[in-house]
C-alpha cells in the first residue's frame, strides 16, 4: 500500500493546480498589458517585467532580468485572501500600491507605455476593454485625492475606455468580483505622425483560484495513492 510521501508530496501539489499552457505571476512588479509599436507590425501588445530586486515573481522564482512576454504565455494570480470593498461590493484586489500588493501577496500590475515616445503621437492614446470574458464583474480604478474612487473601467457599469499618455506607466487598483479566469482583451488606438491612425489589441488573463480547489484535488489524489498497491 502506498502513500504520499515528503518527497511525492510537491508533485501530487503540483499536479492539483490547474492545468494551463501559461506560467503563473504570483507577486513583484509586472505591466499586464504593455504596448510597443513599430512601423510595420503597429502596436506591439505584451507583457513587460522590468526586473530587477521588485522583478515579477513567475512559477515562484523572481526574474530579475528585464524580460517581455506574449499576452498568453503569462497569468496574473490575484490571491483570494486579497479583498477590498468598496460601498457594498467586494473585489478580489490587485493594489495600485507596491506596498499594499507586496502586503496583500500579489503582484504589483501596472499598464505599460513607456516604449511609447510621445514625440510619436499626435495626443493621448485611447485605450479600451474591447471584450470581456469572465464569472463576475471587472473594475478599474485608482484613489482619489480627496478619498472615493475614481474609476477608469467598470464592466457593471458599461464604463469601458479611457486616456493614457505615450511614455507613461500607471498603475491602478484591479478588482473582480468572483473566483475564477478572466479574460480581458485591451485595445489601445492613437494617431501616429507618421503612419496615422493605429490600433492593436490582445487577450490578457487574470485568475483568482478557489481557495479549496487545490486541497480537493489533493485529497483525490491522496485517495487514488492510497488504492494502489
Amino acid at each position: 500500500m502506498k502513500y504520499i510521501t515528503a518527497l511525492t508530496l510537491p508533485f501530487a501539489l503540483a499536479l492539483a493546480q490547474p492545468v494551463f499552457a501559461a506560467s503563473y505571476i504570483t507577486g513583484g512588479h509586472i505591466d499586464i498589458p504593455a504596448f510597443g509599436h513599430d512601423t510595420i507590425g503597429g502596436f506591439e501588445p505584451h507583457i513587460h517585467n522590468e526586473g530587477g530586486p521588485d522583478g515579477a515573481i513567475i512559477d515562484g522564482v523572481r526574474v530579475e532580468g528585464e524580460s517581455e512576454y506574449e499576452p498568453n504565455e503569462l497569468i496574473v494570480r490575484v490571491d483570494p485572501s486579497s479583498t477590498v470593498t468598496l460601498g457594498t461590493t467586494t473585489y478580489y484586489w490587485l493594489p495600485e500600491t507596491e506596498t499594499a500588493a507586496a502586503s496583500n501577496g500579489v503582484p504589483f500590475v501596472g499598464i505599460g507605455l513607456e516604449e511609447l515616445s510621445s514625440a510619436d503621437w499626435t495626443g493621448v492614446l485611447s485605450l479600451t476593454l474591447v471584450s470581456f470574458n469572465g464569472p463576475g464583474q471587472f473594475r478599474l480604478w485608482q484613489e482619489g485625492g480627496l478619498g472615493g474612487e475614481v474609476d477608469f473601467i467598470d464592466t457593471e457599469n458599461g464604463l469601458d475606455t479611457f486616456t493614457l499618455a505615450a511614455g507613461t506607466h500607471t498603475h491602478f487598483n484591479w478588482g473582480f468580483t468572483e473566483l475564477g479566469v478572466y479574460e480581458l482583451e485591451f485595445q489601445i488606438s492613437g494617431t501616429h505622425v507618421a503612419d496615422g491612425l493605429q490600433s492593436g489589441a490582445a487577450i490578457f488573463t487574470y485568475a483568482v483560484p478557489e481557495p479549496s480547489t487545490a486541497l480537493l484535488a489533493f485529497g483525490g489524489l491522496l485517495l487514488s495513492f492510497r488504492r494502489r498497491r
